[in-house]
């Protein structure tokens, strides 16, 4: 007979990658049993069939409550940004860019192509693309984190793009229980707290099962100023090393006339300016955002009878995260008085020299980091909640049905502190003298205060009240899904086992709103990122179907050979329309101790609504002026495409823009945007040797292809595509993406870049990903149940191609095994970790280790002062105690030997580094405990 093929929880002949311990390859007679139950159902990831015999031809990864338990991190995203197949997305050290949420991004492709769930449904977002915040799934309350590799679109919709991570709670809980946990750094700081209490109770004989669950958390805040590698601003230096470095706007202040670039001391005297001046911002930001979380969760199911189960679920998140830059800079075109008191008599001079109208005025571009108003400070509040109601149960015979409506909303308003009005800044630097000879302004209305912004210090406490001004915004995002599908576990048998068969229909709606300050939307506010409003939404109706076949079993040489397959057709309101997908796999085993697996899934990711509606959004993207180099000076193709977009000869090859490597740009969304379609396959094998016992390996390839990538290309490659590249002797690549870099007409900087959101030439990437795991019981520990527990698992990236322009192939570039502005993040070719674990009944000690291989920069045409980071490797070490019946102990380190993060200059995302990829915080301890009172 053969050997049945379980493996429950959707860990189809797959290893825990960073398990404490390895799970059983087949669960106990008592499990299977229960989980046949009436209103017990199993959570199957990546297929709506649940007869745990049929097996996936797709990759799954499973992470257990115990794994998460010795890791001691408070959020999930701490755990899931080490998988090797997940590159960090935003994180708590994401502070600019950041927002304080946490996301999953399955290989790179971004946190809107990863589909998370909680128990196999869609759970609440946080903003327009419909991108779930870890931050508010309670990693106490979780049975398991399964992660599902390649397209799901055909099983759970729009999405599921590079695959599915889906969160499975505790179910049928009974009893009381209480948890805390706490972190620390090694250097005393960043603190993080959290407590939480979970209450379940069966009743009716067992048909019915309610659990709620409640905790708090809090993260303090840790600035940069607290690392020595993180409190100052690093640059390059031009010589192959790093120096201090930071803004042009300083401070003192400084104007620039004719692209020339003078500095101001207290006493109203000029200078020169040079990149020596600029200003270190790095030490008032956040390294750590902090954050604090009220949650509630509530499930529940009863059994009616064998033909009803009701189930229900509800969440409520009350989240707020605190986001600290540095002061503003001020920055723009204003009317200075020539004959102002607060200049000295060379600065009049100066100024007076530039006024061709002789109106006593003469515009300049002003630079002020205004540091007498203060940092500038984001607090995001967030309210989100959701309600699910399901009915399951079967139809009659082996027909099955289940059904579930759900509604979530989430509502955030942003606080935002430090920010200056354009406006009145220019009315307060516009003055003239009264009667009595006082400087004063010359429109005298709102109270008008004279701004003196030459000279550190000098704004007054009046001054900085007059020109400041707070904003609110409001933004809601809901959604709607209304599900249901019969399926047949029995549907008939070929004689290899029963096929089974999903049918079913879903509706989603998707509706967003963001509503910024009104001086946001007018353009007058100095400070945080201006932006536009938002508004849409759209919906969609879908009809699916998957089968799973076994076809043969127990032949010569086919010890089994099952088919899958699956298809959606889905119509949605916008332009995207009518599309459909598809995916076929298999799965041949020659022998019980080897398993062949492959798939094909067509993809597609419609436009959400933030892609479609958002309004412009203003920022400051990391790029180089071409025009400042010295290749523009000695490239005659550079030289003339700089004097064609309006820098004098003069200026050419000079610092005009103050050796600013950041770019004034705006992004927006794009009501013409086509979905992206996404073309998946997978090839692997799976190895369970009956002559060792408790061994298991599996390796697969993967090979991913987007077409219609949906993205803003990056002001770095709209300025290539203008300009040419050094590679391809400065040659512009299509001279109409210079209408998107305009220059200011007195400093000659690119400022106000458009970077919109299109649909690019596409990624291509594909890779290997292995996992293997042993488990052998330990004699010598026998009476206490000893075990030892192995675990590895890995990523090799292949490739990652990415096309930014359609029309300009010439430009893709490939960032596997790279880092910087091009690729924006880390890709290391190989991404490894693995965990050892020695248990017994009352005791676990387990050591974690994680691996990021070399990478080198991204830019070819451009050498930086770091070019490569080194290989990196973390440590982890806890320990679980079992005290008594009642008391779980558990407490360890993370990056027991304090390892430091690299150190960059120019080609970096933020804190001198990548801050979600390497640690910034060193060494960290923590401890937790548990505590079941019934």
């Amino acid at each position: 007979m053969r050997i049945k093929r379980i493996l429950l929880a959707s860990t189809l002949l797959t290893i825990v990658p960073v398990a404490a311990q390895a799970q059983d390859t087949a669960p106990s007679d008592d499990t299977a049993t229960a989980a046949d139950a009436p209103g017990n159902a199993i959570i199957v990831t990546g297929s709506r069939l649940t007869n745990p015999n049929l097996e996936q031809a797709a990759p799954i990864m499973a992470v257990t409550s115990k794994d998460l338990e010795l890791t001691g991190q408070v959020n999930i995203e701490s755990v899931l940004k080490d998988l090797p197949q997940l590159l960090p997305g935003s994180t708590a050290a994401s502070n600019n860019p950041g927002g304080g949420v946490s996301t999953a991004n399955l290989r790179g492709l971004g946190a809107q192509r990863t589909l998370v769930l909680v128990n196999g449904r869609r759970y609440v977002s946080y903003d327009t693309n419909q991108v779930v915040d870890l931050n508010t799934i309670p990693s106490a309350l979780l049975e398991r984190v399964d992660v599902v590799t390649g397209g799901k679109s055909t099983v759970y919709g729009s999405d599921a793009v590079t695959g599915v991570v889906n969160f499975v709670t505790k179910q049928d809980f009974e009893g009381l229980q209480a948890n805390g946990n706490y972190r620390l750094t090694g250097y005393g700081d960043g603190a993080q707290y959290s407590g939480g209490i979970l209450a379940g109770k069966n009743f009716a004989d067992g048909r019915g099962n309610i659990t709620i669950y409640g905790d708090y958390m809090r993260r303090d805040a840790i600035l940069q100023s607290a690392r020595k590698y993180t409190a100052t601003t690093q640059t390059d230096d031009g010589s192959g090393g790093l120096t201090s470095g930071g803004s042009s706007y300083t401070p003192a202040g400084s104007i620039s006339l004719d692209g020339t670039r003078y500095k101001f001391d207290q006493n109203g005297d000029y200078s020169n300016y040079t990149s020596s001046d600029a200003y270190n911002y790095a030490s008032e930001n956040y390294l750590q955002v902090p954050q604090k979380r009220e949650l509630l969760f509530a499930q529940g199911h009863f059994d009616v009878s064998d033909h009803l189960t009701i189930y229900t679920e509800g969440q409520y998140i009350h989240n707020r995260v605190k986001n600290q830059l540095a002061p503003t800079p001020l920055s723009g075109s204003y009317a200075l008085d020539t004959d102002s008191s607060y200049l000295s008599s060379s600065s009049q001079s100066l100024l007076s020299g530039y006024d061709t109208d002789g109106d006593g005025y003469t515009t300049a571009s002003v630079y002020r980091r205004l540091t007498e108003v203060g940092d500038r400070i984001s607090v995001m509040d967030s309210k989100a909640y959701r309600g699910l109601l399901g009915a399951r149960g079967n139809i009659s015979g082996d027909w099955d049905y289940d059904a579930y409506y759900s509604f979530a909303r989430t509502k955030q308003t942003e606080y935002q502190y430090g920010n200056v009005s354009a406006s009145r800044v220019a009315q307060a630097l516009k003055t003239t003298y009264d009667s009595d000879g006082n400087l004063v302004c010359s429109d005298t209305s709102n109270g008008c205060v004279p701004l003196n912004i030459y000279g550190e210090g000098n704004i007054s406490q009046a001054a900085a009240d007059f020109i400041s001004i707070d904003t609110v915004n409001h933004s809601t995002i809901t959604e709607q899904v209304a599900s249901g599908a019969i399926t047949n576990q029995n549907l008939f048998d070929l004689g290899a086992g029963p096929a089974g068969i999903a049918l079913g229909g879903e509706y989603r709606n998707e509706r967003g709103t963001y509503n910024p300050d009104e001086a946001l939307v007018s353009g007058d506010v100095i400070g945080f990122n201006a932006s536009d409003a938002t508004s849409g939404g759209w919906n969609v109706w879908e009809l699916f179907g998957e089968i799973n076949v076994p076809l043969l079993a127990d032949m010569p040489f086919v010890d089994h050979l099952d088919f899958n397959g699956s298809a959606r057709y889905s119509k949605y309101s916008t332009s995207t329309g009518a599309v459909g997908t598809y995916s076929a796999g298999l799965v041949y085993a020659p022998v019980k101790d080897i398993a062949l697996r492959g798939q094909f899934s067509r993809a597609v990711r419609a436009p959400t609504v933030h892609d479609l509606y958002s309004g412009s959004s203003e920022g400051y993207e990391t790029a180089s002026d071409p025009c400042t180099t010295d290749a523009a000076l000695t490239n005659s193709s550079l030289n003339a495409s700089c004097l064609a977009s309006g820098v004098p000869s003069g200026k050419i090859g000079t610092e005009y823009n103050g050796g600013d490597t950041q770019i004034d740009s705006y992004v927006g969304g794009n009501s013409s945007l086509r979905e992206e379609t996404a073309d998946t396959w997978t090839v692997g094998a799976v190895l369970t040797p009956s002559f060792l016992p408790g061994f298991s390996f599996t390796a697969d390839y993967y090979h991913i292809k987007i077409k219609n990538y949906i993205t803003s290309v990056g002001t770095s490659n709209i300025i290539a595509a203008c300009y040419g590249t050094a590679s391809n002797g400065w040659t512009p690549y299509d001279s109409s993406y210079c209408s998107l870099l305009p220059r200011d007409e007195t400093s000659y900087t690119i400022t106000g870049a458009v970077d919109n959101l299109s649909n690019s030439g596409g990624v291509t990437t594909d890779g290997v990903d292995f996992q293997a795991s042993y488990t052998h019981e330990l004699g010598f520990l026998a009476d206490r149940d000893g075990r030892l527990d192995l675990s590895f698992a890995g990523s090799y990236l292949n490739s990652f191609d990415f096309n930014p322009f359609s029309s300009i192939p010439s430009l893709a570039y490939n960032c596997a095994g790279k880092f910087g502005l091009l690729c924006g993040n880390v890709y290391a070719k190989w991404r490894l970790n693995g965990r050892a674990t020695v248990s017994t009944d009352k005791a676990t000690v387990s050591l974690a280790w994680r691996h990021l291989s070399p990478v080198g920069d991204d830019d070819v045409s451009t050498d930086y002062s770091v070019e490569r980071i080194k290989a990196y490797d973390y440590f982890d070490l806890s320990g679980q105690f079992q005290i008594g019946d009642k008391l779980t102990w558990t407490l360890g380190m993370n990056n027991m030997f304090n390892k430091k993060p690299p150190i960059l200059g120019d080609n970096q995302e933020q804190s001198n580094t990548y801050p979600s990829t390497y640690d910034v915080y060193g060494r960290t301890f923590f401890t937790s405990m548990k505590v079941n009172f019934f």
